[in-house]
């Protein structure tokens, strides 16, 4: 669990969170390393919550992420030069097959409804889907959100995004017309109490046994057909005949339900020539395939070499058999 969510908040880190430096024109002979007026941050960057049927998620509910003493809170940080206005919102948080991440309405699931759960608390003390706020420079601001739980939510995990996004600055930018977006997230991530299943499917499982020169390729598809994430781990060891190891390839790979993901492994660095036993195992949930074949690397001219050595092997023992026959019908007349 606690290396999921560390996963998580590192893929927001990349994928999500970066602030998106304002790409506005600076004129000429002026430094680019000067602080840019349109820049937040937005933290804690993940958070784990307890989903409880019809439970209300608010203020320091024992549900609330562990991340921030004070409850179910984001801070938002102006870290820029410049007063600027921005909106916080919540949308889905979907993993696709090829590992990217998509945040919009078209992509939401059975396990992104915790989006639309959320709201966040207005200077009035009303709950709202979205907020407009303005923000000076060095200044940082508290947003209370609450998550109302339905009574008929369903088993496994939810994945959502927050988000801190600039809606316009009270500068002109020097009247050049160019408005900056700066952008940040937090990945919020709700485990319900209920049916939880960790199943997979591992297919498309396969590894090069025989090549006649260069890498060494293992592939194997990972399918979550549960209802929360886990990891898929897997592990690549190629040794020779003697059982002296010459190369290692373990890891694991987040996996999310509804999802497809591909573990694929190259050994570029391999002998010229060479025969070795190599094992290929990968773990998902309640499924593990593991297969050791011996496999052999073996270039064109030395397949051929091969060839012509059997050939000449074969003749010469074709001639020996036919001496001795000759000899043996000379010795009976």
């Amino acid at each position: 669990m606690h290396k999921i969510t560390k996963i998580i908040a590192a893929t927001v880190l990349t994928l999500c969170s970066i602030v998106m430096l304002p790409m506005a024109s600076y004129a000429e002979g002026e430094e680019d390393q000067q602080t840019p007026e349109t820049w937040l941050q937005l933290s804690p960057t993940a958070g784990t919550v307890t989903l409880r049927s019809g439970e209300v998620i608010s203020e320091q509910s024992d549900e609330c992420p562990d991340s921030m003493e004070e409850g179910c809170i984001v801070k938002v940080t102006n870290i820029g030069s410049a007063p600027f206005t921005y909106r916080i919102y919540a949308s889905p948080y979907a993993v696709q097959n090829d590992g990217g991440v998509d945040f919009s309405e078209e992509s939401a699931t059975s396990y992104t409804q915790i989006s639309r759960w959320l709201t966040f608390r207005d200077e009035g003390g009303s709950y709202q889907k979205e907020l407009i706020k303005s923000i000076n420079p060095g200044e940082s601001q508290t947003i209370w959100y609450r998550i109302d739980v339905p009574e008929d939510v369903p088993g496994g995990a939810q994945y959502a995004a927050i988000w801190a996004q600039t809606v316009g600055s009270n500068s002109n930018n020097g009247g050049s017309g160019v408005q900056t977006i700066s952008q940040a997230g937090m990945v919020i991530k709700g485990r319900s109490i209920g049916d939880t299943r960790q199943t997979a499917e591992v297919f498309d499982y396969n590894f090069t046994r025989f090549t006649f020169g260069g890498s060494l390729d293992a592939h194997a598809k990972v399918k979550n057909t549960g209802n929360t994430d886990f990891d898929a781990y897997y592990s690549y060891i190629a040794k020779t005949v003697f059982g002296k190891e010459l190369y290692k390839d373990t890891g694991a790979v987040s996996s999310f339900p509804e999802s497809e993901h591909d573990i694929d492994i190259k050994w570029e660095s391999t002998p010229f020539i060479g025969i070795f036993n190599v094992e290929f195992t990968v773990t998902a949930a309640d499924q593990t395939i593991s297969e050791t074949h011996i496999v052999a690397i073996m270039p064109i001219f030395v397949v051929v070499l091969l060839i012509l050595l059997l050939t000449v092997i074969i003749v010469w023992i074709i001639i020996i058999i036919r001496k001795r026959k000759e000899r043996k019908a000379r010795t009976l007349v």
